[in-house]
């Protein structure tokens, strides 16, 4: 059935926020069960584009159709050379000289001449499972994260990657299920004979929505220090692990909303994601408050300067900073593009987003 150019604008939103309920429609492979090498296109820099960094001196961006951008000054932009998928990337990060890129058909590649030539370590586009982020702890051991729970580990640079659910690792809930419940509107519709009795398990009267069957999107994974991690997900859930990713505990954002971003600000953790909520916590994700900022603008990314600004981007063109005197400047533009990530230049910001890269 063809897509109207108004559901086609839905799509590219959908893909902008990440929010992957039909990866198969979102996908650049449409259909194929092999990978198909990404097409060299004069105005790839004016494609969607999901994530930017900085590298070697330079700048990889990556987006749709298995676009890889590379720049030296975030103005100029060419297309790296040799790219072996079509489909949608969504994340890239780096340890040394290395780099990775994820994204649709749960596909891994990577690159060990800063982003010129890649090569695929994973791709499976039956599965139907995006992956949204990556992370490297050194260059052997890695993680993967995605739609519906997908979480991904190497022990070997990513030569190998073992594929799972990340519930299945979680062995402890810092979560009042109570509370969730009868926030719910649950536990205070029951009969009062059973409210207060030994058979109710407030876990099962609350709504776990994703989270019941393990199958959140997890959106975004950070590394705290040597050991500790967190992940921002789906529904207000989020987790975190002590001990390097080997087990996770659970627990609940206080905004119900999904979190696209995590940042670490002065000792302390930012999350931000949906409707411009922005929620910090300074032990490691026990407590959380949250920023009041006058904007219901998506948030999507984010990088912390040297000097402790957290920069954040996001729908509607939206720039925002928070200073680590708790400043917050804001400037969006409810017409503009929508703002995917960004990475900190010498003279500026390096965006990328539904049109490409800018720098201002």
């Amino acid at each position: 059935m063809p897509i109207s150019p108004n559901n086609k604008s839905i799509l590219r939103k959908l893909a902008l926020l990440m929010l992957v309920l039909m990866p198969f429609q979102l996908s650049a492979q449409e259909g194929s069960i092999e990978p198909q090498p990404a097409i060299q296109a004069p105005l790839a820099d004016q494609s969607l584009m999901l994530d930017v960094i900085r590298h070697d001196d330079g700048f990889v961006a990556v987006g749709s159709r298995g676009h890889v951008l590379l720049s030296e000054d975030g103005l100029q932009w060419r297309q790296a050379g040799a790219v072996p998928v079509q489909a949608t990337l969504t994340r890239v990060t780096q340890f040394g000289r290395r780099l990775w890129a994820v994204g649709h058909d749960a596909t891994i590649i990577s690159s060990t001449d800063a982003g010129e030539t890649w090569f695929i370590q994973h791709f499976e586009p039956e599965a139907q499972e995006p992956l949204l982020d990556v992370l490297f702890l050194n260059p052997n051991e890695g993680f993967a994260i995605g739609a519906y729970g997908r979480f991904m580990t190497t022990s070997d640079g990513g030569i190998n990657w073992e594929s799972s659910r990340l519930t299945d690792r979680v062995t402890s809930e810092a979560i009042d299920w109570a509370s969730l419940a009868s926030a719910q509107g649950d536990i205070e519709t029951m009969p009062d004979e059973f409210q207060d009795g030994e058979d109710v398990d407030p876990r099962e009267d609350a709504n776990l929505g994703c989270y019941e069957f393990g199958e959140c999107h997890l959106n975004a994974i950070i590394q705290v220090d040597s050991d500790r991690l967190v992940i921002a997900a789906e529904r207000g859930y989020g987790f975190r692990s002590t001990d390097e990713g080997e087990t996770w505990e659970a627990f609940r954002f206080p905004y119900t909303g999904s979190m696209f971003g995590l940042l670490e600000q002065q000792d302390c953790l930012l999350a931000f994601g949906l409707r411009g909520h922005i929620q910090k916590s300074c032990d490691f994700g026990r407590n959380w408050d949250e920023i009041p900022v006058d904007s219901q603008q998506t948030l999507m990314g984010g990088k912390v300067a040297e000097d402790g600004t957290a920069v954040l981007v996001g729908a509607g063109a939206t720039k925002l900073r928070l200073y680590p005197d708790g400043r917050i400047e804001r400037d969006a533009d409810q017409l503009g593009s929508d703002y995917a990530a960004v990475a900190l230049a010498d003279d500026g910001l390096v965006i990328v987003g539904e049109d490409g890269v800018t720098h201002e």
